[in-house]
């Protein structure tokens, strides 16, 4: 992350998906995500991302809530440059 993670529990999905591509290296990589329902489409498309692939991020489907799933994320993505 060149910015530092993005809190989720203060934000709306968009808001969310919206800072975290800004934060991101690779914004051009991600499409702007769609509805709150869809979030777990979005995010498989980042976990399965080259630069992150490696990182063994929680995979979206198994989790309910996107902020849980964000939560858990967004520290293993910190010092992305």
């Amino acid at each position: 992350m060149a910015h530092g993670a993005v809190n989720p529990l203060s934000m709306t999905w968009q808001q969310w998906a919206d800072a975290a591509i800004l934060n991101l290296n690779d914004t051009w990589a991600f499409g702007r995500a769609g509805s709150e329902a869809e979030w777990q489409d979005w995010a498989v498309g980042l976990v399965r991302a080259p630069n992150f692939a490696q990182r063994v991020l929680p995979d979206p489907y198994q989790f309910s809530d996107w902020r849980e799933w964000a939560t858990r994320i967004f520290p293993m993505l910190e010092g992305d440059h």
